[in-house]
C-alpha cells in the first residue's frame, strides 16, 4: 500500500520563499523578546543574539538544508 503511492510523490514543490538566509535568521533574533526562560538546552535569545557573528551564517546554512 506504501510502495504504491511512493512510487508516484512527486513532493512539495521548493519555492525561493522556503528558504533560510542570513537576515531571515538574523531578523527572527532580532525580534525575538528577551529575558525569557531557557529551554532544556539552557539557552536563551541572549545567548544567540550576543554570540559570534558566524552563528547566524551557520544556522541559516544549517536550516536551509
Amino acid at each position: 500500500m506504501f510502495l504504491d503511492r511512493c512510487h508516484d510523490y512527486i513532493g512539495s514543490p521548493f519555492l525561493d520563499e522556503y528558504l533560510f538566509d542570513v537576515e531571515l535568521v538574523e531578523n527572527v533574533f532580532s525580534q525575538t523578546k528577551r529575558r525569557k526562560a531557557a529551554g532544556l538546552d539552557e539557552l536563551t535569545i541572549e545567548h544567540l543574539v550576543n554570540s559570534h557573528p558566524v552563528l547566524v551564517a551557520i544556522l541559516s546554512k544549517f536550516l536551509g538544508v
